[in-house]
């Protein structure tokens, strides 16, 4: 009998997991002794923690720790997609309680429910071992469910919330389903493993784990055709809900897929089949649908999807220029979708209606909103000097270096399609309003917060370097610590 060998546990490696769920439960114990028109006292123990999770972050983030007997993964990947999410968590934080007010939504669950769902997002960037990811993806899912139903007294919130969880079952299902499979083939859960079949029976076992993991990753990220939750959704739940699943899942889902692409592409040629149709059908779907949508949240969807694809073009390139390529657009994405949603947020005042026309001459309204969306728009379309136009440009090089030539062309045409409807917004911000409204005066937080997430677009957009530095880093982290032979739980633990 093997003998128990006890693993060395490196605590800085779990710290900022630590810090953000006792952060929560922390928010949880206040909240009942605050009245429900008093919730700044919560918002600043929330940014507090997450200042320090960020803290505790930077330091790990050019090592390379691995620990709870190889479960726990700190590298230079999980650290910069971890920063993003825990960026996206403070914006997020910051402009939610004018939103919250307006909509008489004073039930302070809210916080709490944000903070245990970043938890949930950080234990599927550190992680290679897929249980451990699977637990990460179930915080962060159940708590999105519960955000999305959480106007509990409006029809399109519980319906987009029971839609959201019925669907996500089914998705999680799939990936357990995966990992059970791949356990089977391999003897281990570690994702890695998936790079060395041991047999015809192994290959047969492995390729259908790869599918079904794909399948439940391919829903978090709105992937076409696993996508159809996403518009219903953004448009049922809370805006400020909203703002935060769209930056955080789509980050978290992402880190795991490119993990999972640098083990499986080389072993599986499906692998690259399938994520090449992915990311074709959701480019051109999501910009086609988002063409002709008159709500600004259910566009902003389908433009998710779009992005989505966008995204995936840098895991069908498989090389360190799309994972850095990833990683530079996956932190501009979470600033671009926080602060849209941001602005989309002040309509709460006006009935929450989100539509083209609701967004018409907010400029008479608010001018520094609407020059702030315009600006969010116009990256989101990929205009220069924005991040967003390098953020599409590593993914244009990436698939080219691949030569992945049209892949390449499908993304320079549909981005030119999706700035169709963004520049439309963007007129219609400057555009005459159909009805006469006085001006709004936005709060400080809510102006704090899209002044950081322009001034982030633009810094990023003019001095690239700064971030792509750090993915670059990272994507060559990554792509060395592939293992030459496979991981068994066995080797793990010791």
């Amino acid at each position: 009998m093997e003998a128990f060998v006890k693993p060395e546990i490196e605590w800085s490696a779990l710290a900022p997991i630590g810090v953000v769920v006792a952060t929560a439960l922390l928010l949880l114990i206040l909240e009942l002794f605050l009245s429900p028109t008093r919730r700044t006292p919560l918002i600043a123990v929330g940014l507090l923690g997450l200042a320090v999770a960020a803290y505790f972050q930077f330091a790990v983030w050019q090592g390379f720790v691995t620990t709870f007997g190889g479960m726990v993964v700190v590298d230079a990947l999980g650290s910069v997609l971890s920063l993003a999410v825990l960026s996206a968590t403070a914006l997020t934080l910051l402009f939610s309680e004018d939103y919250l007010q307006a909509r008489g939504l004073r039930d302070g669950e809210f916080y709490p429910l944000v903070l245990f769902a970043s938890a949930g997002a950080l234990a599927m960037l550190t992680t290679t071992n897929l249980m451990v990811m699977f637990i990460g993806l179930e915080m962060l899912s159940l708590a999105l469910y519960v955000l999305s139903g959480l106007a509990r007294k409006e029809t399109r919130s519980e319906e987009s919330a029971l839609k959201y969880f019925l669907l996500g079952a089914f998705a999680s299902a799939f990936l357990l389903y995966g990992i059970a499979l791949l356990y089977g083939a391999q003897g281990t859960v570690d994702l890695r493993a998936m790079a060395f079949p041991a047999g015809e029976a192994s290959v047969a076992l492995l390729t259908a784990s790869a599918i079904l993991i794909l399948i439940g990753l391919a829903f978090k990220a709105s992937l076409v055709p696993f996508h159809l939750w996403t518009p219903d959704v953004y448009q049922g739940a809370p805006t400020v809900a909203v703002a935060y699943m769209s930056a955080v899942a789509k980050v978290a889902a992402f880190g795991v897929l490119i993990r999972l692409t640098l083990s499986v592409a080389p072993a599986l040629e499906l692998w690259g089949v399938l994520l090449w149709w992915l990311s074709i059908l959701s480019m051109a779907a999501g910009n086609a649908a988002a063409l002709v949508q008159r709500d600004a949240k259910r566009m902003l969807a389908y433009s998710s999807v779009a992005h989505a694809g966008y995204l995936t073009v840098g895991l069908v390139s498989a090389n360190a220029t799309g994972v850095a390529g990833m990683i530079y657009y996956l932190v501009a994405y979470s600033l671009m979708t926080v602060g849209a949603f941001a602005v989309l947020s002040l309509l709460a005042r006006a009935g929450d209606a989100t539509t083209v026309d609701a967004l018409q001459g907010l400029y008479r309204r608010s001018p520094f909103a609407a020059h702030a969306m315009a600006i969010l728009l116009l990256s989101l379309a990929g205009i220069p000097p924005t991040a967003g136009f390098w953020g599409k440009w590593y993914l244009f090089f990436a698939a080219v270096e691949a030569n992945q030539w049209l892949l390449a062309s499908v993304l320079a045409l549909t981005s030119v399609i999706g700035a169709a409807y963004y520049l439309r917004l963007v007129f219609s911000l400057y555009a005459e309003p159909k009805v006469e409204m006085g001006r709004w005066l936005v709060p400080a937080p809510v102006s704090a917060a899209l002044l950081a997430c322009v001034l982030g677009l633009i810094g990023l957009g003019v001095l690239p370097a700064s971030l792509t530095d750090a993915a670059r880093h990272a994507a060559r982290q990554v792509v060395a610590e592939q293992p030459l032979t496979a991981p068994s739980d066995a080797q793990a633990r010791k």
